[in-house]
């Protein structure tokens, strides 16, 4: 450890910037503590030196970090939840933040990443370790005057992304050495027979994860209505006043699509699970995951934790104290326009999964999408003229040569 370093220090005041009683922090001080203490442990790390797995620990690792199982569903879907429900099997090793991997990180996704972008990957992965947002915080332990985890992370995670080069798809090796050095810093113990990642949307993404030829996805679906109105109360609630009805519509359309998709294109690979469900008849779902994914049955699987911590996990906006699963809650009254635009955009995608949503009259259909997305319209009618002008334009430069 570096003497130059107080990290015992530094980890004592971001604490006291974390959410929870007694904060006294802003958002904005948190955060930039946060961006301090990760481009220091990451600076720390180049100077001491990856620490590279042996030939044995990368053959022992291969055996579970090529069986990944990706959970996957629109934002407010229940995603959360399906990842509660699994992080506390012995058999699981469960990333505690949503990956983001494509989406976040293009830079570190690329088949010879730079430097500079496995550190910017590690060090947001760091932040993401303490976790800004929601406890349990610290997920990699906190420091000793002898040693600091997130130091000894990104040490693991130089070192693993050099070991897995070549062994893995080259696209894929950032990902697969960040749960690598995840398990050897916070569970050097743990013998996973899987690990698991949730982010939500990655169902857009699942043809660059089919990759890895062993990888599981589980797409959670729900009442475009809950997930709709959910996600404009998670809007109202932060302060966010550009909630775009058709904008979220349509991504709950393509999420539902991609459901019936992928699950055609990948077969017993993809799960797809209804969170009303999941809820209401919670041991049948969770049987039919822990057989999906190969797992040995546990009472864990019935107990939703985070980090370990028994959470109350699908209440989002409730407390997340300990709890068990709640039953679902009727779907929410949607506004008329609201239930009108969704209808338009969802309601065919919605019925493959026993969703039945009123969907508007033709005419109707046009001038809400007109009225609530001009834009998309205005895009819409562009690429229309552009097709049927384009046989016209070719024959004029034809004729002008």
């Amino acid at each position: 450890m570096s003497a130059s370093r107080d990290w015992v220090g530094m980890e004592a005041a971001i604490s006291a910037l974390l959410p929870g009683p007694g904060a006294i922090s802003t958002r904005t001080q948190l955060l930039a503590s946060l961006d301090d203490y990760s481009m220091a442990a990451i600076a720390e790390a180049r100077g001491l030196g990856p620490l590279t797995p042996s030939a044995d620990e990368r053959t022992q690792a291969l055996e579970w970090l090529l069986r990944p199982a990706f959970i996957c569903g629109h934002q407010r879907s229940g995603t959360t939840l399906l990842q509660n429900l699994l992080d506390g099997h012995p058999q699981i090793l469960a990333l505690p933040n949503e990956g983001t991997y494509f989406a976040s990180f293009p830079d570190a996704a690329r088949p010879a990443p730079s430097s500079e972008a496995l550190e910017r990957f590690t060090a947001e992965w760091i932040r993401r370790f303490v976790d800004p947002n929601f406890a349990p915080h610290f997920r990699l332990g906190k420091s000793t005057a002898e040693r600091n985890p997130s130091v000894d992370f990104a040490r693991r995670m130089f070192g693993w992304h050099a070991a897995l080069r070549g062994l893995v798809p080259p696209k894929l090796a950032a990902l697969l050495a960040l749960a690598a050095a995840f398990r050897a810093t916070a569970n050097p113990g743990s013998g996973p027979l899987l690990w698991v990642e949730k982010t939500p949307q990655n169902e857009r993404y699942v043809r660059r994860f089919g990759a890895l030829e062993q990888a599981r996805f589980i797409q959670v679906v729900r009442d475009p209505r809950a997930t709709f109105a959910s996600l404009k109360e998670a809007y109202r609630s932060s302060g966010i006043a550009s909630f775009d009805a058709a904008e979220q519509a349509r991504a709950i359309e393509r999420s539902l699509r991609l459901a019936v998709v992928n699950r055609r294109l990948l077969g017993a690979r993809y799960l797809v699970v209804r969170y009303e469900d999941l809820v209401e008849h919670t041991q049948r779902e969770v049987e039919r995951i822990r057989l999906f994914l190969g797992i040995a049955p546990d009472a864990m699987l019935l107990r939703p934790t985070a980090g370990g911590a028994a959470v109350r996990a699908n209440s989002s906006f409730g407390a997340r104290d300990g709890g068990g699963v709640e039953p679902a809650q009727r779907h929410a009254s949607l506004a008329p326009e609201d239930s009108s635009v969704l209808g338009a955009y969802a309601a065919n995608a919605a019925r493959e999964f026993d969703y039945s949503l009123p969907v508007p009259e033709p005419m109707a259909r046009v001038a809400l999408r007109a009225r609530h997305s001009p834009r998309h319209v205005l895009r819409s009618g562009r690429a229309a003229l552009r097709a049927v002008m384009q046989p016209f334009l070719r024959r004029h430069v034809d004729r002008s040569r």
